[in-house]
């Protein structure tokens, strides 16, 4: 199930936000899987052309974004599941090439274990939302999101980016859905 569009807009409040730095790199993801054309119909939508990296934005400007890219980048992409995957490793790859990303990977000195400890925290960089991560061995363990928009295959996309810049191997990303705006994620690797 796809948490966009009007349908994820009626849980919206004023207190969802995302920071610029998370939307830009949307913005980046939308004009990297589909085009220039595709970028700007989606930035027209939401009436911005350009985030600020640490202002923060109403969520649903993300929405609006994904309402009018998806259709498009599912086109592109065999389908919206893979599409939003795709863009979910996009906007993790464009996270950690940024100075907020770099600082994080100083932070957890290129250790794929305290990347999944600090995934609370990473994650508050970007968006509001409530996140857990609770270890089920010494390589795996469960990631949980609540008050959160996107749907799994967008974080299974994110998460797989971030421990691979970490060269984690053999990363297993496996989300669901479990309530309206809350997942769950098994994430294990090598």
């Amino acid at each position: 199930m796809v948490r966009s569009g009007a349908s994820a807009w009626r849980w919206c409040s004023s207190e969802d936000i995302a920071r610029g730095l998370f939307l830009q790199g949307v913005l980046k993801s939308i004009r990297s899987l589909g085009d220039e054309a595709l970028e700007k119909r989606s930035a027209n939508a939401c009436g911005q052309s350009r985030f600020f990296d640490f202002f923060n934005y109403p969520i649903r400007l993300h929405l609006q974004m994904l309402s009018v890219a998806m259709p498009e980048l599912a086109a592109r992409h065999t389908d919206v599941e893979h599409a939003l995957w795709l863009m979910g490793h996009c906007v993790a790859t464009d996270f950690l090439e940024s100075e907020a990303g770099r600082t994080v990977k100083v932070l957890v000195r290129g250790e794929p274990k305290r990347l999944v400890n600090n995934l609370p925290l990473t994650y508050r960089m970007s968006m509001t939302g409530e996140r857990s991560v609770r270890w089920t061995g010494p390589q795996c363990c469960r990631f949980t999101m609540k008050r959160d928009f996107m749907p799994p295959s967008f974080h299974e996309g994110m998460l797989v980016a971030m421990l691979e810049r970490l060269n984690a191997s053999k990363v297993k990303v496996v989300g669901r859905q479990t309530d309206a705006l809350e997942s769950e994620y098994d994430i294990s690797w090598q």
